[in-house]
Parts: C-alpha cells; structure tokens; sequence
C-alpha cells in the first residue's frame, strides 16, 4: 500500500510547478526507492500528455495511461462535484482502482499535474509477463 502517496502529494506542486527537472526526477527517484511495491508511473500535465514515466514503461503505454486515467480523473471530479455539496468537501485528493490480480492503479490530483501510480499488491515479485504489459513502465525524462 503506498502510503507514501501523501508525501508525494505534498511534494508535487513544488517539485512539479516550476522547479528543475532534476528536482522532479530526484522526487520520483526517492519515491521509488522509498516504495518498492511502485511498478510503473505516469506524470501528466493539465493538457493530458505524460510529461515522465517509469524507465520500463514504453512511451506508447504512457501515452495510453495519460489519455485514459486523465478522462477518468475528470470524471471522477465531475461526479463528486455534483454528488457532495461543499467546494472543500467535493474537491478530488486521489483515486485507487484495484484489480483481482492485485494490481493497483492510484491517481494523485495536483493542480496542473495528476500523478498515476501503478503498484503490485501481491507480496510476490513482478513480472512484466503477468500484467500483459500494462504495468510496464518506460523513462520520460
């Protein structure tokens, strides 16, 4: 379980808003180290496109992680939006999706960038074999 996702929330908007790109790669760097369970991940900015990803994951998967978790994050905005009353209340910090397997899919909102993380929850090592691909990552830097 990536408790860690408060850490990186909190460390996201100054690392990712105007600071050095090795800043941002020292974060995420850390960030890895500190949660080995983290498989993949995707940094997408406000307009969708995936800015850095996991070293193993191919450009092609981030691109497709991009466009399809940033629709589902403004879904998921729109639908609290109408669901909860107050502006606070109703304001999205993140999202986990979780499969069978035990694979978790965990989108983290800042204000210009949502940050998708992918764990394995299993206990087991990781192949790239028993996700099909999906959870692996490729470098964005």
């Amino acid at each position: 379980d990536v408790s860690g996702i408060d850490a990186v929330q909190t460390a996201s908007p100054n690392a990712m808003a105007g600071a050095q790109t090795s800043e941002v790669d020292v974060v995420l760097k850390q960030f890895l180290t500190d949660f080995p369970t983290v498989i993949g991940f995707v940094v997408i900015n406000s307009d969708g496109i995936p800015t850095k990803w996991h070293e193993s994951m191919p450009y092609e998967r981030a691109v497709t992680y991009a466009a399809l978790m940033s629709d589902f994050v403004a879904h998921c905005k729109k639908c609290l939006g109408k669901l909860l009353t107050g502006p606070a209340e109703s304001e999205l910090a993140n999202v986990r999706i979780r499969t069978k397997e035990g694979t978790e899919v965990i989108c983290v909102t800042q204000t210009e960038y949502i940050l998708v993380v992918i764990q394995n929850c299993t206990g087991k090592p990781w192949s790239t074999e028993e996700e099909g691909t999906a959870a692996a990552g490729g470098e964005g830097s």
